[in-house]
């Protein structure tokens, strides 16, 4: 790697040491060939450039961490962070507040739908064409889509509106979802764990206590459900003043050198992008609408999910094998065992997550209690384990080593306290939250190895793909996780009611034609009081029979959560440590940062050069 220094002339990268990483820094190895050092050969320009857009710990600018430019980005990336929850994560959380003020509308759970589907189709997008072009303008221009989608949302008088302001919301996800990299890449190898340790702390107030947070918002605010909206356009316009201020990664010129726009984009491969969207776009519906809105065996979800699946294969098939200069997805890494291990655990990961985030605050509700606010802060359980397990992991990743076996463990952890919630019964809710706490905790350890290792088995120049494909995967992981989940549970219920609550109303008196209408109250956890002629006693004892028929149900979702859990333990072993990339090498440094004249020098003499030599 070219060592910059600006009190000394800036020397022939070529001639200079490689660097710690398996390949040289460039976007795709077929389209932008290295150098091969043989007499008469002309060094690529785009290599030369790359390597003058990274440093070393050693040859950092003085006071590089201590600079306006870093400790203003840093800052700008934890409201990033929050305002990836305040735009989501809260309002997910008060859909039914927000349908009972501006409602009702049966269309109210498009706004969950929208926001994964247009967040997670754009992600990989994001991360892609930040690595060619230069992120700076992807986050501030993601931050004031945040902000007009916040103030649309703020101030919807009906749910239709609120859906079209998620969709803006959604478009600035995508790029809120990158806050895990964009300063990871500007510290050296080592120090990254750290810095995604302290960007998750950031989140705590709303990653860790949402549920209840969202619910003391709605319920002692004047705004209600719109103050989370007006949170959200605070953060998004903080983040992106200071975006615009304070970060300055290396620019287009930097990471391309001579190379025109035009021509990158030339290079592109807009077949692929069509196709990765219109596929993700059909598999992502598909799962929206089964079974709640179309059943899974109507045309619209089936179509959907064929042709979503269809078009993803041959989407896979063209990027490999068609004759592209600049594939949507770089080749190298889908050779990368390491890359898809860890793709493997994070994704099966978040599946095993949501057996915990969905259906925990639903069994709190059937077996412990109906009080909103009390929900809302059992619920927390899972959130705060989960960032509790993000920030151990950032501290002891490094000083641990071993990513592999810090992987096997954390996804043993997983499992293991998964299983345990099969045996939750409405007298165990002590067992539940230190369950659901120390799954959640495992959850979050493996979350944050499978970040940090993303960043570290790729070239400099794919850092955000690979880290957005990470972060994609586990979107349409999600969105499969809420599907099965769902299903299971409304079979098993279907079975179960019958079995415990049918028994139970005839035994205790109900008339028989009073039977429907009592058994669709318990099960909707509706007041029972409407059922005419009904008694206190009556009402007890369908109670307790409704707690047994759901305990039995979520019991078999949690046990059917394993096998996934156990999926998650192969592809950790599968994995690979990565105790040799941590050094001191930085993929991006910041602009504008102590002596960094050299720096904008370097890569206008680096062009020179290049120029020199195709006229020679």
């Amino acid at each position: 790697m070219a060592d910059v220094d600006s009190t000394k002339p800036v020397q022939d990268p070529v001639a200079q040491p490689e660097t710690t990483w398996d390949a040289a820094p460039v976007a795709d190895t077929q389209a932008r060939p290295e150098s091969t050092g043989q007499p008469g050969e002309k060094p690529h320009h785009h290599h030369l450039v790359q390597e003058l857009a990274q440093a070393n710990e050693e040859t950092l600018p003085a006071g590089y961490f201590k600079s306006m430019n870093f400790i203003g980005s840093v800052v700008a990336s934890g409201f990033l962070a929050i305002s990836l929850y305040l735009g989501f994560v809260l309002p997910a959380n008060a859909l039914a507040n927000i349908n009972a003020d501006i409602g009702p509308s049966s269309l109210i759970n498009q706004c969950s739908t929208v926001f994964t589907l247009v967040s997670g189709v754009l992600l990989m997008l994001v991360g892609r064409l930040g690595d060619i072009f230069g992120r700076r303008y992807f986050l501030i221009g993601g931050q004031c889509f945040g902000v007009i989608g916040g103030i649309v949302c703020a101030t919807a008088q009906n749910v239709p509106t609120v859906i079209g302001g998620t969709v803006l919301v959604g478009v600035a996800g995508a790029v809120q979802l990158t806050f895990s990299f964009v300063i990871a890449e500007l510290v050296p190898n080592k120090y990254r764990a750290y810095v995604d340790a302290g960007l998750f702390a950031c989140t705590i107030p709303f990653a860790a206590m949402g549920p209840a947070f969202a619910r003391l918002l709605v319920t002692n605010t004047h705004l209600s459900w719109r103050a989370m909206y007006v949170l959200n356009i605070v953060c998004c316009s903080v983040s992106a003043i200071l975006y615009a201020i304070f970060y300055h990664p290396p620019n287009y010129q930097q990471i391309n050198g001579s190379t025109s726009r035009l021509a990158e984009l030339k290079k592109f491969d807009w077949i692929g992008l069509v196709l990765y969207t219109g596929g993700l776009v059909c598999l992502f519906l598909g799962l929206s609408w089964g079974p709640s809105t179309y059943p899974w065996t109507s045309a619209h979800t089936l179509s959907t999910l064929i042709i979503g699946c269809v078009v993803l294969l041959f989407f896979g098939l063209w990027n490999t094998f068609a004759p592209i200069q600049e594939p949507l997805m770089p080749r190298s890494l889908f050779k990368n065992r390491n890359f898809l291990a860890n793709v493997g655990v994070g994704s099966v990961g978040t599946i095993v997550y949501f057996s915990m985030n969905l259906l925990w605050p639903l069994e709190i509700e059937h077996l412990f209690t109906t009080d909103n606010i009390e929900i809302g802060w059992i619920a927390c359980s899972t959130g705060a384990g989960v960032v509790f397990g993000q920030i151990m992991a950032g501290l002891f990743y490094k000083r641990i080593g071993f990513a592999r076996w810090q992987l096997v463990a954390s996804t043993v952890i997983m499992t293991a306290f998964l299983a345990g919630l099969a045996a939750l019964t409405e007298y165990r809710r002590p067992l539940g939250l230190a369950f659901t706490v120390l799954g959640g905790f495992g959850v979050g350890y493996l979350e944050l190895v499978t970040i940090v290792n993303a960043t570290l088995v790729c070239k400099p120049g794919e850092i955000g793909f690979s880290s957005c494909f990470l972060g994609g995967a586990k979107q349409v992981a999600g969105s499969i996780a809420a599907s099965i989940y769902v299903a299971i549970l409304n079979g098993r219920l279907t079975v179960n009611a019958p079995k415990y609550m049918v028994p139970a109303i005839l035994g205790s008196g109900v008339p028989e034609s009073e039977l429907k209408e009592t058994l669709g109250l318990a099960l909707g956890g509706s007041d029972l009081h409407a059922v005419a002629g009904i008694t206190d006693k009556q009402i007890s004892i369908i109670e307790t029979a409704a707690k047994l028929t759901f305990a039995q149900s979520f019991k078999i979702v949690f046990l059917a959560s394993i096998a996934f859990g156990g999926l998650a333990i192969i592809c950790a072993f599968l994995s690979q440590d990565v105790d040799e990339k941590m050094t001191g090498e930085v993929a991006r440094k910041l602009r504008h940062v102590g002596s960094d004249d050299a720096f904008s020098s370097a890569s206008s003499d680096a062009g020179q050069q290049y120029s020199g030599n195709e006229k020679a």
